[in-house]
């Protein structure tokens, strides 16, 4: 996939986070890397929007619990006759507390590009649980070549890079005919 046809997919697939209106920069990775960073940028949207739900569910309950046991219960039960289960729910929802979990800004992403022979994914938003999906996927690149995605090794000599045995062969193979080019003149 080139990079234009990755960019578009992300955008079309993620605009929160790779549109026109989001703050993305853009790509500055190799090909082997797209997997991780659509693998990364898919569990960020996932997480997010599922602790968003949650939270949203939580504030709902507790404004029903505010009202009485009644409006809880029908709130329950979405208007039908309630069951016994959804009763003894209400009652125990009435006898304790709702605890509801802490907002979860939206991530807005700055950049991802390669650094060091490895992946820098900057962002703002999320949480500690987001923090740690970034963590894994940069873990992730640093033992995947960046050019195809296969097992690869952090590479010094110039330019640090991380990459398989054959790319990291053709690279050799590269810098030493440039070499000679510049011996030649």
């Amino acid at each position: 996939m080139t990079y234009e046809e990755f960019e578009k997919h992300m955008a079309e697939k993620y605009p929160r986070y790779c549109g026109e209106h989001s703050q993305f920069g853009g790509f500055a990775i190799g090909e082997g890397w797209y997997h991780i960073i659509e693998s990364l940028i898919a569990h960020i949207d996932h997480y997010t929007k599922w602790k968003r739900s949650m939270r949203a569910h939580q504030l709902r309950l507790a404004r029903a619990k505010a009202k009485g046991r009644d409006v809880l219960l029908k709130h329950i039960c979405k208007g039908k006759e309630p069951r016994h289960w959804e009763e003894e729910r209400a009652d125990e929802i009435m006898n304790n507390p709702i605890v509801v979990t802490p907002k979860v800004d939206w991530v807005r992403i700055a950049q991802i590009k390669e650094k060091f022979g490895g992946l820098r994914f900057y962002y703002d938003g999320g949480d500690d649980q987001i923090s740690g999906f970034v963590d894994m996927a940069e873990l992730w690149a640093g033992h995947s070549c960046e050019q195809c995605g296969n097992k690869g090794h952090r590479r010094d000599g110039g330019w640090v890079r991380t990459l398989c045995d054959t790319h990291e062969a053709e690279y050799q193979e590269r810098m030493a005919k440039m070499k000679s080019e510049d011996d030649d003149v």
